[in-house]
């Protein structure tokens, strides 16, 4: 099968078992978790979207896997974390302690995959209920996949506490938003006139140039090493005095105040000396 790998083996073996027992679904095989994997990536984007990319070979380009997996929003990073986590799954499989991490990653990007999917598109009810059947919990009706829960996450409730935060979120309108490590301060976008929830919501790229710009404003260089540090000296100087002694910049408008309170007492030392005299 070398050569011939659809995304990584994990994937590729999953997806080749999804479709030989999809008609015997009560098979171990068809609820062994790798293969409950690829069925929630199906009830999210449709079978069309999952399977004909692995017919054609098709995952890089133009309705491949990886387009079809961020058409309702999910960042590179975390497409392939998802890849990533797969693979490690498949060969941590004898090693429950590894395999614990990896069972918990992959439902919790599968829940950010759905509920991005639901901020473009109406959710039914019973699309919902379907996607909680999948998941993993103490209460599965399915006892194989019950075993495997009772395995790795005896009593834990994380997947299912973690979908409803997420889902009380949308309903009281928070926006869902990835953390990326790229991105700085929310108030340094505030401050330089970006709005930070749209700020996060773009490609790694437009962030990276939306941080020059930011830095640009506080006439911080690119080349210099502090340069994080300096930004927030100039946040935490705006935060404290607002626009007084401004030059427009907040880390220079630091530098400034402290270079007029020095000149202060100097002038306040030459006048005390010359009372003393």
């Amino acid at each position: 099968m070398e050569g011939n790998v659809f995304v990584n083996h994990a994937i590729h073996m999953a997806i080749e078992k999804y479709l030989k027992n999809k008609n015997t679904p009560d098979s171990e095989e068809f609820q062994s978790f790798l293969v409950v994997v690829i069925r929630i990536l199906i009830l999210i984007y449709g079978e069309l979207d999952i399977i004909n990319p692995y017919r054609t070979q098709n995952e890089k380009n133009l309705g491949g896997f990886d387009a079809n997996l961020k058409k309702f929003g999910l960042s590179d990073a975390a497409l392939e974390e998802f890849k990533s986590q797969c693979l490690e799954y498949e060969k941590n499989e004898q090693n429950p302690d590894l395999l614990k991490f990896n069972f918990i990653k992959i439902q919790r990007i599968l829940v950010d995959m759905f509920l991005f999917k639901k901020l473009h598109v109406l959710i039914s009810d019973e699309e919902l209920a379907n996607f909680r059947t999948l998941l993993y919990s103490q209460n599965d009706p399915n006892a194989i996949k019950l075993a495997l829960y009772n395995r790795l996450t005896p009593n834990s409730t994380e997947i299912m506490d973690y979908l409803n935060s997420k889902l009380f979120e949308q309903k009281h309108n928070f926006v869902l938003t990835e953390y990326k490590d790229i991105a700085l301060d929310k108030e340094a976008y505030q401050l330089a006139g970006y709005n930070s929830v749209e700020v996060l919501n773009m490609s790694d790229q437009e962030i990276l140039n939306i941080n020059n710009k930011v830095y640009h404003f506080f006439r911080i260089k690119d080349t210099d090493l502090n340069k994080k540090k300096r930004l927030e000296s100039a946040i935490e100087y705006y935060k404290k005095y607002g626009n007084a002694i401004t030059s427009g910049n907040g880390y220079v408008d630091m530098l400034l105040l402290s270079s007029v309170v020095a000149t202060g007492l100097m002038i306040a030392i030459i006048i005390a000396m010359q009372f003393v005299g």
